[in-house]
């Protein structure tokens, strides 16, 4: 019996990850696409790329999780503001 359930567990469905491309990041993010490569490029945004190209990457993916993460960090408090 606790075989099967753990087989059962064990075949379920993980929901696949959602990656968004640099336009829809920079439209969620409301920011130029070339800010969305430099945030890449400085390490501060995580990305996958699935293709190479001359300029910029071409099949640049970033992971929904990583815009969110991003989105979180960078809340900062009125006091900061006020500084």
């Amino acid at each position: 019996m606790r075989h099967e359930i753990q087989r059962a567990a064990e075949n379920v469905a993980v929901a696949p990850t959602e990656f968004l491309n640099a336009a829809e990041v920079a439209i969620r993010l409301r920011v130029s696409r070339s800010t969305v490569y430099n945030l890449i490029a400085s390490g501060r945004l995580t990305a996958h790329c699935n293709g190479g190209g001359k300029i910029r990457p071409r099949g640049l993916r970033v992971p929904e999780a990583a815009v969110n993460a991003y989105l979180a960090s960078s809340i900062i408090t009125p006091s900061e503001v006020a500084a």
